[in-house]
């Protein structure tokens, strides 16, 4: 164990009690979610009532303190917390800038109709993910325009909304400036050099998986995506004309200028720098937005892109502060080091037992907190880090597996909030376009074939070996164990 680690806090009746908090947390977070009614401010108080209470089983309560604190500034939580809210920005100026609009346009010129354009939405719902890294924004974004223009050109209601959530959950999965891959590579340590994943080395680690479960789920997109001729190919064309702009395809520039110096090895907050900025000149140069787009005064209120993508990732940023601090507890009072022992020795004897549990358990706290699968993977990245860690599993093969596994539930079970979203969506849209009926939450259980397909693609990957590294003495991806 290393000395950081070292256990320095003493629970009543025993260190299993340092559990507490984060129990209380989830099963507040687990009800809201079952209930509908995912809320991060209330997810936020819960971890804070949670910690409260822990305190009066913890023998030193200043110590207590001091421990959550250390967990609120650590390098993991800050990390993160600043990507995050250079993420928001980048994020809202591209969604500003009419990409959106650049990608239908694209789409008419394409002229595809039924099956075909269920496989094309799903590539523009992927490739708007990948841009902004808002799995969320994805789903509200191109529901509200693809959704009822494919429902006219003949694709199958359920199949369309499947592809349209499982390009986000593609985004989610695979773009340097999402939170699923952010939190999945710096919440994964080294365990013999100082620091954390790289985000550009897990993209770059994890693009075989996800790209085989893309091909795979295009190909069921393109048999199962149809459902009859064009109803209205003429009010079809109507609604996609008044979201056609083929400047805005303009802002995929920068978004392969991150992607290409993430995977580069380029530090992420110089990556996501670089492509702010290239997205402001390109977005301002072709009357994309203005300046006032991206922040002005308002009724002595700073409004616009910028504020607006602080503003969205603010309260997750707290949120994400909390748990950390709570992940803080469970290491300084010995409970998590005490877990992973007991867990390699009655559970895992092998490497493939370790990739399996680590599947397993991402793939249980993505179905029990569906709602929000950020909070998922945030709640179970201090276990995979530390079981992984035990085992010299290589961080980017932990991040890989964490975030494989959480962007498949919670984008189809129908409690959640992917699929809440899609279906709020449909409602809204109902009200200017009549033939569009909301579907039933169960309809899209199995039309996510991305999810299901990368959910498997992982399962396969832990049990054959594929892609599995270790860590090596300086931290370096190596095909075999150290020997202690």
């Amino acid at each position: 164990m290393d000395k950081k680690d070292s256990k320095i806090l003493s629970f009543r009746p025993s260190q299993f009690v340092a559990l507490v908090p984060f129990v209380i947390f989830i099963i507040i977070t687990i009800s809201l979610s079952f209930m509908k009614a995912a809320d991060l401010n209330m997810m936020i108080a819960s971890g804070i009532i949670g910690l409260i209470i822990g305190m009066f089983f913890c023998e030193n309560k200043e110590e207590y303190w001091n421990v959550i604190i250390e967990g609120l500034g650590s390098d993991v939580g800050m990390t993160a917390v600043l990507i995050w809210l250079v993420v928001g920005i980048y994020g809202s100026i591209l969604k500003s800038g009419k990409l959106v609009e650049g990608l239908v346009w694209l789409s008419c010129k394409l002229g595809v109709k039924g099956a075909a354009f269920t496989v094309v939405a799903f590539i523009f719902s992927a490739i708007f993910a990948v841009a902004t890294g808002t799995g969320f924004g994805t789903i509200a974004t191109m529901g509200f325009i693809l959704y009822p223009a494919g429902l006219l050109l003949g694709s199958n209601p359920a199949v369309l909304g499947g592809a349209i959530l499982s390009g986000a959950a593609f985004g989610d999965n695979l773009a340097p400036v999402s939170d699923t891959t952010i939190i999945s590579a710096t919440s994964q340590t080294y365990k013999y050099k100082e620091g954390t994943a790289e985000i550009g080395g897990v993209v770059k680690s994890r693009f075989k998986y996800v790209i085989v479960a893309g091909i795979i789920a295009a190909v069921l997109f393109w048999f199962f995506g149809g459902s009859a001729a064009s109803t209205n190919t003429e009010s079809a064309a109507k609604i996609l004309t008044e979201y056609q702009n083929p400047m805005g395809l303009l802002l995929l520039i920068p978004t392969a200028v991150v992607i290409w110096m993430a995977v580069k090895g380029n530090s992420i907050f110089a990556t996501l720098s670089t492509g702010t900025i290239l997205a402001i000149i390109i977005g301002l140069a072709a009357g994309l937005f203005s300046i006032a787009d991206l922040a002005m005064i308002e009724d002595g209120a700073v409004v616009g892109a910028i504020p607006d993508g602080v503003a969205g990732m603010t309260t997750v940023s707290i949120l994400l502060m909390v748990v950390v601090s709570m992940g803080n507890l469970l290491v300084k009072s010995g409970c998590m080091e005490t877990t992973v022992n007991w867990l390699n020795e009655k559970v895992i004897k092998t490497p493939r037992d370790a990739d399996i549990a680590i599947f397993l358990l991402s793939t249980i706290f993505g179905i029990l907190i569906a709602a929000i699968n950020t909070i998922a993977n945030i709640c179970v990245s201090p276990f995979v880090n530390a079981i992984g860690r035990k085992n010299d599993l290589h961080p980017y093969r932990r991040a890989d597996i964490l975030s494989t596994a959480v962007c498949s539930f919670p984008f189809f079970v129908p409690y959640g909030g992917c699929v809440l979203l899609l279906l709020g969506t449909m409602k809204s849209v109902s009200s200017t376009y009549p033939f569009v009926q909301p579907l039933d939450p169960s309809s899209l259980f199995f039309t996510v074939f991305y999810s299901w397909a990368v959910w498997f693609v992982t399962l396969f990957a832990c049990i054959s070996g594929w892609g599995r590294e270790f860590e090596g003495k300086d931290g370096e991806r190596v095909k075999q164990p150290i020997k202690n």
